[in-house]
């Protein structure tokens, strides 16, 4: 059983946008958009990042704010 505070198993597709995620933010200081994570992890439509974005935030690995760009975060910071 997990706490609120541990996140929920993620797929390795899932685990790649995130590690982008991670990854951009340590190496330009804030978030990617999500035609960003598109290029990044090879993923041809906006709607299909969204769909794992989605994910990892209902899994509690990232928080965002769907109303403004650029706002992904991971939970916990950057590694």
């Amino acid at each position: 059983m997990t706490t609120a505070t541990e996140p929920q198993p993620i797929t390795d597709s899932q685990r790649r946008v995130y590690d982008a995620i991670v990854g951009y933010i340590e190496e330009f200081g804030y978030s990617p958009s999500v035609r960003d994570l598109c290029r990044l992890c090879g993923i041809s439509s906006p709607n299909g990042v969204n769909i794992h974005l989605a994910a990892l935030e209902s899994r509690g690995w990232i928080t965002r704010n769907q109303r403004q760009a650029r706002t992904i975060r991971p939970i916990g910071g950057v590694r």
